[in-house]
């Protein structure tokens, strides 16, 4: 409770109870004043004279019932009150808190020492009601000042729905357009809009709709009833429910169809001109012909700093920024000339803290009676945020500019039409163009490529916008000013407009003509160096099966006759024979990789590991490992180079790793038109520094020079990788050992 003291009125007919319920509330609540009466009639004059701070009335009297001292509304109850009764029934209840009582309580012992908090309780009742009705009436209130502004606005109002109904309308309005209210209120914004500048009005509604803006301002034509089309400025704004959503649009349209109409505007009457001054969302002043300040609002006020009273003692240049006060005054010599009657710029302010802030200013011109004008009235929207973004915007676009002309790319684009929006200095230069604005307005017909070229390019860029979707490295030839012809690796995306409608097309190009060349030499060394490793391995194979073979004979036949170091150098030249024949024939293996014909059938990987397994089983056996076979999907690719890459990867695991207790595992995934393959072990594993290198032809790595094996083996896996659009590579199995991964593009999902 507060500090005041609390004016008690106890209109009870029993002394006895007064006796005891004043006793209860003095000890039971602080600073209290008690005033007691006996009947209807005492009650009477106490109220007449002044309204306590509550009542605690009992409801027999001796001269009636207390709920007479009720208004029979709690609404237009002056007090609260509280009945007390000796009797609780519930039809004396419900008659009480008809009659307007805050409360209803039967005497008993345990209401009289309850009877504080019901105090209490009273009164805090009764300060809600009390606040709440202040609340209402200042809304009443309100709304009445808004209705009087609404209905007397010389602008034509209106209050529209979120989307764009008009739900209110003033007379102004309704003499603006020619309609009456109820016409008026079967419309909505776009329905009075000339038809150039509907699509214009969507979208600023859509904006603020988004939360983007609160408040436009801005230009455009209405359509009257008649059909006959006006100028209006219209400025619209949000209105927030008490939600603090957006509930409606308030919208204030000022007719400027004849912009001489601002001089009859300055002679409205001085109430309606005050309303508007002094309740303007921007700044306005009015001036002297010196540019003295004369009035000024609260807004320009807030926008520049300065107290009315600080500003009504400072001139215009004191608060325009000195690269700017020398076009302010050749601004205002127009008006003082009388050449213009009003004038639009932007400049910058001082503020009072030293700011410098961007307004947009308008001022017009009073004239006086010599023609001369008498006062000028200015009004002035800030534009800091504006002017910084824009500010943003030409350094984005200078930058971007900067990065175009710079990046090794070649870069451009075109409208619906394949007509040239722009391009990049590179591209300006191989189109034959001295600068990239000279290539605007041209199509390919008009460049230096072929016309077959140019009817290529333009059907790409019509297929890129039918189906608004990129197309990505597309290798094209051009023929370029300078005679060059050059190949291209181009990329062309659609361009879209704030809709989502594709409104043209950006394209990049990469001059890979080296590259290209670079390519075909590498195809061709690649093509030689196959022929040569195929022509020697099988050149070098021929003399040595009789080498083997003799050496085999000679083991056999003369035995008896050879002592040891002999047979030992005989055993010798027989292993190291026969490791040469592996090696060369996996130097065969590797060079057919890539001249095999492209299957059109799937293959069934499972049937190829179990054969590739079956095929080891004397070498696992011996090894002592166990395997275990994944599911895996099927692959369209040759089955022998499948077979290669899993012999290869399981022989090594087998070889390397398989003594060292733990499975071999072997499995697979789809995703996509991708296959990845692999083969886990769990042995020494392969150092770090290693894996990269492990794929290259003769390279065995330092732990495993004394293993058996030729080096070529897993080169032929990744070059039969790469063949199939993937690569082959090394991770380290979680808790010790190699997995090696193969991933295999399927040829037939890549080709569909």
């Amino acid at each position: 409770m507060n500090k005041e003291t609390i004016n008690i009125l106890l209109v009870e007919g029993s002394e006895t109870h007064a006796a005891r319920i004043r006793e209860v509330l003095e000890s039971g609540l602080n600073q209290i004043k008690l005033t007691v009466v006996q009947n209807l009639a005492e009650a009477r004059t106490r109220l007449s004279k002044s309204f306590p701070s509550l009542a605690i009335i009992n409801f027999l009297l001796p001269d009636g019932k207390g709920i007479e001292l009720l208004p029979g509304d709690q609404e237009a109850a002056a007090y609260p009150a509280v009945i007390m009764t000796n009797r609780g029934d519930e039809q004396t209840a419900v008659e009480a808190m008809k009659a307007g009582a805050l409360d209803y309580v039967v005497k008993s012992a345990a209401t009289l020492v309850d009877l504080p908090h019901i105090v209490e309780r009273a009164l805090r009742e009764w300060t809600r009601i009390v606040e709440r009705r202040r609340a209402e009436e200042a809304l009443r209130e309100s709304e009445e000042r808004f209705r009087s502004f609404f209905e007397a606005a010389a602008s034509g109002m209106a209050i529209l729905s979120l989307d764009g109904k008009f739900l209110k309308v003033n007379p102004t309005f309704c003499r603006l357009f020619g309609y009456s209210a109820a016409e008026a209120l079967e419309k909505n914004v776009l329905e009075v809009t000339h038809p150039d500048n509907r699509e214009k009005t969507r979208r600023l509604y859509d904006e603020i709709r988004a939360g983007h803006r609160q408040v436009v301002d801005y230009e455009k034509r209405y359509l009257r009833k008649d059909g006959s089309a006006i100028w209006g400025r219209a400025t619209l704004a949000v209105v927030f429910g008490p939600d603090g959503a957006p509930s409606s649009f308030a919208a204030s349209i000022q007719d400027i169809t004849e912009r001489k109409g601002a001089e009859e505007a300055l002679r409205l009457s001085e109430e309606r001109f005050r309303t508007v001054f002094n309740n303007a969302a921007a700044g306005m002043v009015t001036l002297s012909p010196e540019g003295q300040f004369l009035e000024v609002n609260e807004a320009f006020c807030g926008f520049i700093g300065y107290s009315k009273d600080e500003l009504l003692n400072l001139r215009v240049p004191e608060i325009t920024h000195p690269d700017d006060r020398e076009r302010t005054a050749k601004s205002y010599r127009l008006l003082d000339s009388g050449r213009s009657r009003m004038i639009h710029y932007r400049k910058r302010f001082l503020c009072r803290d030293g700011d410098i802030v961007w307004g947009h200013v308008s001022v017009a011109s009073v004239p006086g009676g010599d023609e001369r004008p008498r006062y000028y009235i200015g009004l002035v929207q800030d534009i800091t945020e504006a002017k910084r973004v824009q500010d943003q915007i030409r350094e984005s676009q200078q930058m971007l500019r900067l990065v175009l002309d710079y990046i090794p790319q070649h870069v451009f684009w075109k409208d619906r039409n394949s007509v040239f929006l722009g391009c990049n200095r590179n591209f300006a230069r191989a189109a034959g163009m001295e600068k990239p604005r000279n290539l605007v307005g041209k199509t390919d017909y008009d460049l230096a490529w072929k016309r077959e070229e140019a009817d290529f390019y333009r059907e790409c860029d019509r297929r890129v916008m039918k189906a608004d979707m990129p197309e990505l490295h597309i290798i094209e030839p051009q023929l370029q000013a300078s005679g060059k012809q050059a190949w291209l690796d181009t990329n062309k995306i659609p361009l879209h407009d704030g809709e989502g409608r594709v409104v043209g097309i950006l394209g990049t190009f990469e001059d890979i003509t080296e590259r290209k060349r670079a390519e075909e030499a590498l195809v061709e060394a690649n093509r030689e160096l196959d022929a040569f490793v195929y022509t020697v391995s099988h050149d070098l194979r021929t003399p040595l099966t009789p080498i083997i073979g003799y050496a085999e004979i000679l083991q056999e036949t003369c035995r008896d006759r050879l002592d040891e170091q002999s047979l030992d150098c005989l055993a010798e030249i027989k292993s190291q024979g026969r490791k040469m024949l592996a090696l060369l024939e996996d130097l065969l293996v590797l060079a057919k990789v890539g001249h095999l014909q492209r299957p059109t059938d799937p293959v069934d990987l499972n049937a190829v590991v179990e054969e590739a397994l079956a095929d080891m089983g004397s070498l696992i056996a011996e090894a002592g490992v166990v395997t275990e076979k994944n599911p895996l999907p099927e692959l369209r690719m040759p089955k022998t180079l499948l077979t290669q890459i899993f012999h290869n990867l399981i022989g090594n695991a087998v070889r390397y790793a398989g003594r060292e207790g733990g499975p071999i595992e072997v499995g697979g995934e789809r995703k996509g038109d991708l296959v990845r393959l692999y083969v886990r072990d769990h042995g020494p594993g392969i150092p770090q520094e290693e894996r990269s290198r492990i794929f290259e032809v003769f390279y065995r790595g330092a732990t495993n020079k004394k293993s058996p094996g030729t080096g070529v083996g897993l080169a032929t896996v990744q070059k039969i990788s790469r063949l199939y659009g993937g690569r082959a590579w090394v991770e380290e199995t979680p808790g010790g050992g190699s997995t090696f991964r193969v991933e295999l593009r399927d040829i037939q999902n890549s080709a569909d």
